[in-house]
């Protein structure tokens, strides 16, 4: 089977972790995203005017409304899913009404939790699904504190992790293609009697990885954003194809393969590039001389490139 290579960035899809405390936002957050679409696991968006489906009653019916979204039944641009600590718990219920368990540990030690990462994975699977028929994903979660020691560390100090099993969590982190904590900005002063006092409150995202809690991005986001309409719609620019903040052009690579220093460009070629060269020149203003560059360089044609848009 013959191969053939692609090059440069692709657009496609985001699948989205958004987690923080109770009542920050995330909810708000994510219906601003385009053409969203809530699976409202908690019952959480009552006060919200959201496109909702009804509040799955099962973990079959979870993985039947994600699948009705995937075959197109369900248009929508982002699937939401309010939260994933809910639909663990819909899973942990499944898992001990179909093998008669009384909980989740009845198994054994340990057991009950490697069938939960299994099956929840079902659900990130088929989510993934979505993502390929176009349609990005993202997944609310409730943020708990644990402590934390490293191996290589003394001693150990409490972060901000997923509201989610300790095998589940770090596999919904390496599904997501960005996970961001929303958080509370607080300063913490001294009074004149020494005594500590908190200041400030303003709602943050975090897109980047702390010792204090789990963050991740592909896009070149900031490390911090505020929590607001005009993160919400830099954001939803990714998610529709719009080019992400601070990312260079290119990342190491060309978006078409160049020629060797020695090489030269066969006549078909050249005569193909000056065809496309002249298409645009004729079909396009003249201001947009360094667009007609680029995609002369490229051999894509003004038709090629409004049937893309």
């Amino acid at each position: 089977m013959a191969y053939s290579l692609e090059y440069g960035i692709r657009t496609v899809p985001i699948r989205m972790v958004v987690y923080g405390s109770e009542g920050i936002g995330k909810s708000t957050f994510a219906a601003q995203l385009p053409e969203a679409v809530f699976i409202d696991v908690e019952g959480g968006t009552n006060q919200l005017p959201v496109a909702r489906l009804p509040k799955p009653s099962s973990w079959s019916m979870l993985l039947d409304e994600v699948r009705a979204v995937r075959i197109g039944e369900i248009p929508c641009k982002t699937l939401v899913i309010d939260t994933a600590d809910a639909a663990e718990v819909l899973c942990i219920r499944h898992l001990c009404q179909k093998n008669n368990w009384e909980s989740i540990e009845s198994p054994g030690y340990g057991k009950g939790y490697t069938h939960l990462e299994e099956e929840f994975g079902r659900l990130l699977d088929a989510l993934s699904e979505v993502v390929e028929h176009r349609c990005s994903v993202v997944l609310l979660c409730h943020s708990i504190m644990r402590k934390f020691e490293r191996p290589d560390e003394s001693g150990a100090y409490d972060r901000f992790e997923l509201k989610l099993s300790k095998k589940v969590a770090p596999k919904v982190k390496e599904w997501c293609d960005m996970l961001l904590f929303c958080d509370y900005k607080i300063f913490v002063s001294k009074t004149k009697s020494g005594a500590s006092k908190a200041k400030g409150g303003a709602r943050v995202i975090r897109t980047s990885h702390n010792p204090v809690w789990d963050a991740k991005n592909r896009f070149g986001l900031p490390d911090e954003m505020p929590l607001d309409n005009d993160s919400a719609a830099k954001i939803s620019a990714l998610m529709v194809g719009g080019e992400a903040l601070n990312m260079p052009p290119t990342i190491g690579i060309s978006s078409s393969p160049q020629p060797a220093q020695n090489e030269t460009v066969s006549e078909p070629e050249k005569s193909e590039e000056a065809h496309a060269s002249a298409d645009y020149s004729s079909a396009e203003p003249s201001h947009l001389a360094a667009l007609h560059d680029l995609m002369a360089s490229s051999g894509v044609t003004s038709d090629e490139l409004r049937e893309a848009v």
